[in-house]
Parts: C-alpha cells; sequence; structure tokens
C-alpha cells in the first residue's frame, strides 16, 4: 500500500518544469509477516526545448501572460525593420567613409575629424530643440511619432549616402545654381541635415517607443516588468543588428557601382518603412487621444452615429481593436470630424490646455465689430467674459472659440485647477457637438457662439456619464489622460474686491 503526493512546479509563463512525487510505502515481509515502511522523494524534470530556451532569452518573463496580445506580431515586424535599417545603415556608412577620402592618398584626418564635429554639433541642437518642442507630445501619439522616427532615420541615410557625390558640386548664383566644381558645402550642408535627422529619430523613437512599452507591459492578463521588457527588447535588437552586419557585409562585397547601390538601398528602405507601418498598425493602444475620442464619441451618438449604432439602436461602444482599424497614422490630432457621414466632413479644430489670452485677447472691440459679419472675428467685452465664465462655473474647463478663425470653427479649451482625463474627454466631445452644430463654421457674433455652446452642452451632458461608464467597461484606460499635447496653463477662477486708485500690472492683460 503507498501514499503519494505530487507536487507540480511551473515557471512564471505557465510552463511545466518539474514534479516531485513524495509518499510513504508499506510492504510486508516474507518470512516474519512483519511490516515495513519506506519513505521516498521522486523528481522528474521535463527536458526544456531549443523553443523554450529562446523564449526565455528574446521574450519577457511571463510570456504571454505579462504582455499585450499585439505584442508578438508587432515583435515580428519590428525585427524585420531593424534588419532592413542594419543593411542600409551599412550602405550609409561606407558612402561616408567614401566622402572622407578613405582610400585616397590625398585624404585628410583632420579634415574629417572637422567634418564630424561639425554634423555633431548639429546632432546635439536637434537633440534640445526636438525634446523642447515635441517632448509632451510624444506620448499621446505614440503610433504617430514611432513611424515618423523611422521616416527620419531614412531620410538621414539617405543625406549620407549622397553626401560623396556632393563633394563634386558647388552652388552658384546664376542658373541652374548648381553646378560642378571642387567646392565642398553642399556634402557639409548633406552631412549636417543627415545628424540633425537621426538626432531628431533617437528624441522621437525613444519617447514614442516608452509609450508602447508601457502598452505592451500593463495590457496583459498580468502586469509585466517593464525592465525586463526593455531589456528583451535590446537583446533582439543585438542579435538583429549582428545580422545584419553580417548580411551587410555580404552584400558590401557584391554592391559597388552607383546603380547597384541606389537599387539595393531605396529596395532596403522601402522594406523598412512598410514593416514599420504594419508594426504600428497592429498595436492596439487603450489610452485615448484625440482622434481615438473622435472616433468614439461619434460612435456613441445615437442622433449622429447612423448605421454605427447596433441592432436595438442603442448608441454603440466601440472596443480598443475596433477604434484601432480606424485611426490613421498621420491623422491631425486637433481636427474635428463628423465619422457618421462617409466623407467624414472637417467640423474643425480644437486645442485643450490653451492659454486664457487665447480666447479674450484679439483685436480691438471696434475692429471686431465691423469685420464680424465678414470674417467671424469679434473679441468679447467685459460682460460677454463674464457670462463665458459663468456658464462654465461648475465644469473644469472653459471651452470658446478662437478670435483669429475666419471661417471655420477654431475652438479653445482652456483647463481650471482641479481638471481630470474625463474632463479633456468631456471638452473634446463638447467641442465636437459645437462643430457640428456649426457645421464647421466660425460664428459670426457672439450671441451665435452662446447659443451653439450652450446646445451643445446640453447634448453632451446628458449623454457623457453612460458614456465614460461604457468605455471603461469596454476596457479603455480613461484615466491615463493622452488629451493634451504641449505644457496646458490652468485657470484659477475667482472673485477679488478691485480697490479705487489701484490699477494692474503694466504685464498683466485687460480683459
Amino acid at each position: 500500500m503507498s501514499l503519494l503526493t505530487v507536487v507540480s512546479e511551473r515557471d512564471d509563463s505557465g510552463r511545466l518544469v518539474a514534479s516531485y512525487t513524495v509518499g510513504s510505502s508499506v510492504s510486508k515481509r516474507n518470512e516474519s509477516s512483519s511490516l515495513s515502511s519506506s519513505e521516498s522523494v521522486g523528481v522528474r524534470h521535463r527536458r526544456r526545448s531549443w523553443r523554450h530556451i529562446l523564449s526565455n532569452v528574446f521574450l519577457p518573463s511571463g510570456y504571454p501572460a505579462t504582455v499585450s496580445p499585439d505584442y508578438l506580431l508587432y515583435s515580428i515586424y519590428n525585427a524585420l525593420q531593424a534588419f532592413c535599417s542594419s543593411l542600409a545603415g551599412l550602405i550609409a556608412s561606407r558612402a561616408v567613409l567614401q566622402g572622407h577620402g578613405v582610400g585616397k592618398a590625398d585624404a585628410s584626418a583632420t579634415h574629417a575629424i572637422f567634418l564630424t564635429v561639425v554634423q555633431d554639433i548639429f546632432s546635439r541642437l536637434t537633440t534640445i530643440i526636438a525634446a523642447y518642442y515635441l517632448g509632451t507630445s510624444l506620448f499621446p501619439e505614440a503610433k504617430t511619432y514611432r513611424f515618423a522616427a523611422d521616416i527620419f532615420n531614412d531620410t538621414s541615410i539617405i543625406f549620407d549616402t549622397i553626401s560623396p557625390h556632393l563633394g563634386f558640386l558647388q552652388l552658384s548664383y546664376e542658373y541652374p545654381f548648381v553646378r560642378y566644381g571642387s567646392g565642398s558645402s553642399l556634402r557639409i550642408a548633406s552631412l549636417c541635415l543627415s545628424g540633425a535627422f537621426r538626432a531628431l529619430c533617437g528624441v522621437v523613437a525613444g519617447g514614442s517607443k516608452t509609450a508602447l512599452t508601457m502598452h505592451f507591459a500593463t495590457s496583459g492578463r498580468i502586469a509585466g516588468d517593464v525592465g525586463d521588457l526593455n531589456a528583451k527588447d535590446g537583446s533582439k535588437e543585438t542579435v538583429l543588428a549582428l545580422l545584419g552586419m553580417l548580411g551587410g557585409s555580404l552584400v558590401m562585397h557584391y554592391v559597388h557601382d552607383t546603380t547597384s547601390t541606389y537599387i539595393v538601398l531605396f529596395t532596403l528602405l522601402f522594406l523598412h518603412l512598410w514593416a514599420n507601418y504594419r508594426a504600428v498598425r497592429v498595436v492596439t493602444l487603450r489610452t485615448l487621444n484625440r482622434q481615438r475620442a473622435n472616433i468614439l464619441w461619434t460612435a456613441y451618438k445615437p442622433k449622429t452615429s447612423g448605421n454605427l449604432a447596433d441592432q436595438n439602436g442603442k448608441p454603440r461602444i466601440l472596443t480598443p481593436e475596433a477604434v484601432s482599424v480606424q485611426e490613421g497614422i498621420f491623422a491631425n490630432p486637433g481636427a474635428l470630424y463628423d465619422l457618421s457621414v462617409r466623407a467624414a466632413p472637417l467640423l474643425g479644430h480644437c486645442h485643450i490646455g490653451s492659454s486664457f489670452s487665447a480666447i479674450t485677447s484679439g483685436p480691438s472691440a471696434t475692429l471686431a465689430t465691423t469685420k464680424s459679419s465678414r470674417s467671424g472675428l469679434y473679441a468679447p467685452n467685459t460682460s460677454e467674459i463674464e457670462t463665458i465664465l459663468e456658464f462654465f462655473r461648475d465644469e473644469k474647463y472653459v471651452l470658446w472659440f478662437d478670435l483669429h478663425a475666419r471661417s471655420i470653427c477654431r475652438m479653445h479649451a482652456c483647463l481650471k485647477e482641479g481638471h481630470k482625463p474625463a474632463d479633456h474627454l468631456k471638452a473634446w466631445a463638447h467641442a465636437q457637438e459645437v462643430g457640428r452644430i456649426l457645421n464647421g463654421r466660425a460664428p459670426g457674433s457672439f450671441d451665435v457662439a452662446m447659443s451653439a455652446v450652450e446646445i451643445a452642452f446640453r447634448l453632451v451632458e446628458e449623454s457623457f456619464p453612460a458614456f465614460l461608464e461604457g468605455i471603461l467597461a469596454a476596457g479603455w484606460k480613461v484615466e491615463e489622460g493622452g488629451m493634451i499635447a504641449g505644457s496646458p496653463r490652468i485657470l484659477t477662477v475667482g472673485n477679488e474686491e478691485a480697490r479705487p486708485g489701484e490699477g494692474m500690472n503694466e504685464d498683466r492683460k485687460n480683459v
């Protein structure tokens, strides 16, 4: 008679690694008919296949439970684009070395160092400027900038490749403004542009890749390790770069003339961009930016969604997968479109987080009044501004029109202190309804503008609570706001008693 206990041991991916058999057996002796017992622990290790080993080395710990479902397909396309980029980069590197005079007796190492320094200066300056202007836009528009980064990288490769041929050309003040000569100004300009675009690629790719990494690590069945995912991605990129160098060495051995070089180069660049486009298309982000919010709200509105409603006629909540199919890579993030119509007409534009001066400062009142009937320009006076603020007293935003919009409906949403991502979404839905009421045109007077804002607000106020509850149930991450691009200005609205004889500081605007 035996009593056995089986203990199974699995790794973080759920694979069976080993099994332990713990138990005791009781046996009867033949001669004395007495009983004897023995205890044992049996261990059986499961053999690991080569697929299991590669998975542990190159895939995140706990795969596939710790990453989003779109991670594997994205990684495949990302691997293909990285391989093509490595091959194209070798062609560009050879062209740069040729331009520096490698293999020529009259080549100067000092001149090559000088060009490298100038190129590095442009690269570092571009890094600083790009981080300042684009830093806050990388997370909301991660897919757009992830694809744009590779366009910048390919542009840098092209400038590097053509740089040796520009050493035999120089600029001229006479038509056709370029002639053969010994000048190298065009070559220096090409190398500087190459460095600038490569630095721009680094800034944009770094920020957008971080946003995608967070998506992959936080959208699985269980929370993943961002650090481990980054490390495993680095391992894959290292192997792909090595394979690219080995393949590039073979290509460089057979490709020498200019025609074949450019044929191979542009073929690789085409495959590189195609793979990157497919990579960003398969990503299904669950955070809301302005374009995805536009798609969601248009599909939800029962009076404007048309055939987008479900079979019961109820408002439709789109899943992240359904929105991912509809969103564009290079769509204007601030544009408001009526997606319920096949042609998707433009309803206007809206910027969230604007300064209060964007809706209160403009031309003088007299000039605005004379032009309002034909250009849509008007500057609200003090009482009108008070009316606007009073209307939005209980909201965390103030929505009003751009004073410089002549024909198209352009709006600004100024945020108040204590605003949250849900307030950004509500302001965006409000702006979309205003644009639909005005049919995309700028209002010609304060009364028309105020009426459109009031009607649109009632429509949004009626539907927004159910809409917010529905998108949360559909899997959208509303609290991880991505509706704002840039550094928003925050308003604090309060009352202050004006004292006689005291004026405002000179650097403040009178509104």
